[in-house]
């Protein structure tokens, strides 16, 4: 991971101050890096078009950038008192778990496949991102010296399909040399990482095998339309969990697959848009709202030239983020879908639902949070609050809505109070969590 590369070639980094002025045009201001790293297929002659340009500035994370003059202690206000475990003891790493995988932690001395985005402090772009490297992931030896300390203490940590985001201190990184011109001596990293699979040492014997079949790619898209019409038809019998495994493990496949021609790319995108987009309704049915919005988020980094076209994506997208009271965000990406498909009732109708969902999380806040400085996270809730609340439970159990949110202090004793409400009209409640820990959500479901 290290690079030991030199300079760039001159034609391409004419084509970067090209990219850059483009990004700088559309961006206000702000630009990007780009790996670097040798590479035998790479023909230094290559351009960008406007697309290309466009998937480069979806990397640019303005969540990155901190206060001016931090060092050490960089992006620390990414870290909250609860959202992060130190892996170390000395916070020399420090994990921010983004979505929960399924399975045992990854055994020592395994080969991993990783995808991830590599930020240095205070620079909100990325110097290192694999999902513009060929879309497929890296491969790489625990234990082996292939990955950064710090990065391989974090990834021993993962299990399948996690995602998470690792604080890395210079020690455990590039140290106090860095790795010139990028990384600047004493930099603190950052990675967001997706564990994409991983094998043992016996195993990866088979896989480099098979990966040497010319039609691997054809024999692995068909085990894929294999899952997604099993997945689709576990939804349909409304059997969410199993759906969900199965479209996961395509997911997998597909990713592991990569791809060697255009034509190959685009049939991985399309099946990759239509795995994340059924995923993403399946965990709006589960009330998990935040793995709907990583859905989204995982679609645009991998399937965007099909997932900016997918109403269905976006709808869904919005409807989880007005679920989870990010109204702003929520009309964002609603107003892409109906952008998309502009006489779409459903759209139309969560608009609707938007607005009104605004105006009473508005009168909820009046109530609850009258002074923010003040605010006891276990204060019993006040009368005017079950006044409101009872009103609109009313009128969500008499509409067509499938779910309704809330959000209420931590009191044990309010969330009985709204658990007893629900189940006099049979509706079931869900605490919305977020990266596996729960929040002040609440979720009522038909």
């Amino acid at each position: 991971m290290a690079d030991e590369s030199s300079e760039l070639p001159p034609k391409v980094l004419n084509v970067l101050k090209t990219a850059s002025e483009e990004i700088l045009k559309s961006q206000n201001g702000y630009c990007f890096t780009m790996d670097n790293s040798s590479d035998k297929d790479v023909d230094d002659t290559f351009t960008y078009n406007a697309s290309e340009l466009a998937d480069l500035a979806e990397f640019i994370n303005f969540d990155m950038i901190g206060e001016e003059g931090d060092n050490l202690d960089s992006f620390n206000h990414l870290i909250t008192k609860t959202n992060h475990q130190d892996l170390t003891g000395d916070r020399k790493v420090l994990k921010i778990l983004l979505e929960s995988g399924i399975g045992q932690v990854v055994p020592e001395n395994y080969i991993v496949f990783l995808h991830y985005i590599a930020y240095i402090s205070n620079l909100q772009e990325p110097f290192d991102v694999t999902y513009i490297q060929g879309r497929r992931p890296k491969r790489f030896t625990l234990g082996n010296c292939e990955l950064l300390p710090g990065l391989e203490i974090g990834i021993k940590t993962m299990t399948l399909g996690e995602h998470a985001r690792f604080i890395i201190k210079p020690e455990l990184a590039y140290r106090e040399l860095g790795c010139p011109p990028r990384i600047p001596p004493n930099a603190t990293i950052l990675f967001d990482v997706h564990l994409v699979s991983y094998l043992s040492p016996d195993n990866i014997l088979t896989f480099d095998k098979e990966n040497c079949d010319p039609n691997l790619f054809d024999k692995n898209l068909a085990q894929v339309k294999k899952y997604h019409l099993e997945a689709n038809e576990l939804f349909k019998l409304k059997n969410i969990d199993k759906a969900v495994f199965k479209y996961n493990r395509a997911l997998e496949l597909l990713h592991l697959a990569g791809c060697k021609s255009n034509f190959e790319e685009i049939e991985m995108m399309k099946y990759l848009n239509k795995l994340y987009t059924n995923l993403s309704l399946c965990y709006l049915k589960q009330c998990a709202f935040n793995k709907v919005c990583r859905m989204g988020i995982e679609a645009m980094k991998y399937s965007e030239r099909f997932s900016k076209r997918s109403a269905k994506l976006f709808f869904n997208w919005g409807k989880a983020l007005r679920l989870l009271k990010d109204f702003t965000e929520a009309n964002k990406k609603i107003q892409i879908a109906l952008k998309l498909e502009p006489q779409n009732e459903s759209i139309h109708n969560e608009i609707r639902k938007l607005e009104k969902d605004k105006e009473f999380h508005r009168n909820i806040e009046l109530i609850t949070f009258k002074d923010d400085n003040n605010t006891d996270d276990n204060e019993r809730l006040a009368p005017e609050f079950w006044e409101v609340f009872n009103t609109h439970l009313i009128e969500f159990y008499n509409s067509d809505d499938d779910v309704l949110t809330v959000m209420l202090n931590k009191n044990p004793d309010d969330i009985e109070v709204v658990k007893n409400k629900a189940s006099f009209y049979d509706l079931q409640v869900h605490i919305i969590k977020k990266a596996g820990v729960e929040t002040n959500c609440i979720a009522i479901q038909k």
